[in-house]
């Protein structure tokens, strides 16, 4: 059962559209009209095709495993990272000692920065290529090594519309609509609008995207770290009033006091999709800033650490909702087996656009009416074609 080999791949295709993140936090989408916070620090880097690292690990028994290692840009850094760096540290490991390989990585940058980004990203990639493997060793779907599933179908949000750029007036609002109502249209009732443009426009967004789901439908909100406090509890109030069920990333991650002032003002429940680890999230906790915390398997360590963080949400009375953006068929149902584990999850996210790269697995099954069954065959459930890898890896 000891790993011989680990080996990444940086895989990239380009989609049929723009993804929607890029399209509402990348460009500058009306920006100038906002005086504060300053464009410069409301801008992310993306990139125009679909980046990630896909991982590979072996067993001396001939058992493979796949993981994901979150690469929307720079995927050739995090694949320099796996192969320099972790892949030493994990072969000759045991696939029965997964957290002892898990904490020899995370401590391994310890003293030169680890518990975030590139590091984090690509120690989750190893993560879940080794409970793949031990899940397939074992001849059992993965979520039964995480305890068993409390749930056979996943309800899914729509991810997402963007909201109509600042100052589009009445034509942003004609779009805005016109994407809600195809998602509607697909069997959703669920949706996500990326909000952070202009308070006054986003606020308009999410009560056109409400009018088109109607008043049982479920809406959720992602500033993506745009606002400062005052928009922000301007924007949450309004968000109150239209039933939204969770503010995403109203201020940047690092304001952990913004966010408890939030919380202590704000009815409507906070969420935060960049905790990397539990010794963040517990931060966040204990200030009482959360209600709903977003571990990204393949952002947050693994599934080694994106189980801790549930675990830890769920002992403060907080729900656990994986959040699931950009990247390829793992990176997807290594969620869904974390999902179907966790006692306290509620939804799953879901990117609607055309993803090239569920070409990785091709018996990967799309999900239907905003709903999908968690698969009970081995390991991630999911059969990865590696000379489709290779391709897309141009190997």
């Amino acid at each position: 059962m000891k790993v011989v080999d680990v080996r990444s791949y940086a895989v990239r295709a380009k989609p049929a559209e723009t993804y929607w993140g890029a399209r509402a936090w990348s460009a500058d989408h009306g920006s100038k009209l906002v005086d504060y916070p300053p464009m410069q620090r409301r801008r992310y880097v993306y990139s125009d095709t679909i980046d990630t690292v896909l991982v590979r690990v072996e067993t001396a028994d001939g058992v493979v495993g796949w993981g994901e290692a979150k690469a929307p840009v720079g995927a050739r850094a995090t694949a320099a990272i796996l192969d320099d760096l972790i892949a030493p540290l994990a072969v000759g490991s045991r696939l029965d000692e997964i957290s002892r390989t898990w904490d020899r990585v995370y401590t391994g940058m310890r003293v030169r920065g680890h518990d975030s980004g590139f590091w984090l990203e690509a120690l989750a990639g190893l993560d879940i290529a080794l409970w793949d493997a031990w899940a397939r060793t074992l001849g059992q779907p993965l979520h039964a090594l995480l305890g068993g599933r409390y749930r056979d179908t996943l309800r899914l949000y729509a991810s997402g519309v963007p909201a109509a750029p600042a100052g589009s007036g009445a034509e942003g609002q004609r779009v805005v609509r016109q994407e809600a109502e195809r998602l509607r249209d697909l069997g959703y009732d669920a949706v996500k609008v990326a909000i952070g443009a202009r308070p006054e426009d986003d606020i308009a967004s999410v009560q056109t995207v409400r009018d088109v789901f109607g008043e049982q439908a479920s809406v959720y909100a992602d500033a993506a770290g745009q606002y400062e406090v005052p928009q922000a509890l301007r924007v949450g109030r309004a968000l109150q009033e239209a039933g939204v069920g969770f503010f995403e990333m109203p201020l940047p991650p690092e304001d952990l006091d913004g966010y408890a002032t939030l919380a202590a003002r704000l009815d409507i429940p906070l969420a935060l999709d960049s905790l990397a680890t539990r010794h963040r999230a517990l931060e966040f906790l204990r200030a009482g800033a959360l209600r709903v915390l977003q571990p990204d398997v393949c952002r947050a360590g693994g599934i080694t650490e994106t189980m801790r963080i549930a675990a830890l949400a769920d002992a403060f009375g907080a729900q656990a909702t994986p959040h699931v953006s950009i990247g390829s068929a793992v990176h997807w149902y290594a969620s869904v087996q974390c999902a179907a584990a966790m006692p306290n999850f509620a939804v799953l996210e879901h990117w609607i656009g055309t993803n090239p790269l569920t070409a990785v697995a091709p018996d990967a099954v799309a999900p239907v009416c905003g709903r999908c069954e968690v698969p009970s065959g081995a390991g991630l459930g999911i059969t990865v074609d590696e000379d489709v890898v290779r391709a897309l890896a141009g190997a």
